[in-house]
């Protein structure tokens, strides 16, 4: 099972990473944590975020994005009690925010560019 990200993210370049592991279910990564933790939310609530994400409101729903002062994010799972919490950078967030809007990294069919991790 491979993870993909944005194809707006360079080659080489650090992005959100998502995978479908099972039909219903979207895991949620970090490419410059490659073996770090991970987010794994149901498939409807990860398709409410990028609803979300599409239209530039901030009512995520289950997943939270939080922005921070340099313009990256964090990601966290209300679902669960003391979440872990991804963080991601400006750019980071420019280059998801434009692969979502193009349709890509869609919880059943992540679209996108694959993830090669060293």
């Amino acid at each position: 099972m491979r993870w993909t990200k944005s194809s707006f993210s360079s080659t080489g370049a650090t992005c959100v990473q998502v995978r479908a592991p099972r039909p219903g279910v979207t895991e949620i990564g970090d490419t410059k944590n490659p073996d770090g933790p991970t987010l794994t939310v149901p498939g409807f609530d990860w398709e409410y975020f990028l609803g979300q994400v599409t239209n530039g409101t901030t009512d995520f729903g289950r997943l939270r994005a939080e922005f921070l002062p340099d313009g990256g994010f964090t990601l966290t799972d209300t679902g669960i009690p003391n979440s872990l919490v991804l963080t991601y950078t400006k750019s980071e967030w420019d280059a998801f925010k434009l692969g979502v809007e193009a349709g890509e990294l869609r919880s059943e069919d992540p679209r996108g560019l694959l993830v090669s991790h060293a």
